[in-house]
């Protein structure tokens, strides 16, 4: 088993096996298109993504979900 863990920008993404991601202990449901090499989520539409670590951390930046959440841990 295979397991990616890092904190990026105070947000903590674990990617295991390239079939299971989270951040901050939160499952994100994606989708990668096979023929395109691209990685995408309903949390950001019409954007793709070249891996899944990228979409993880564009996820845990760029939504508001997390985004409140991280302001609220700051507090």
């Amino acid at each position: 088993m295979s397991v990616q863990q890092q904190t990026y920008k105070g947000h903590d993404i674990k990617i295991e096996d390239n079939e299971k991601l989270t951040i901050n202990e939160k499952e994100i449901e994606y989708v990668q298109d096979k023929d395109l090499g691209k990685w995408f989520s309903k949390h950001l539409p019409y954007t793709q993504y070249d891996s899944l670590e990228a979409l993880a951390k564009a996820i845990a930046v760029d939504t508001a979900e997390f985004k409140v959440l991280k302001e609220k841990l700051e507090d």
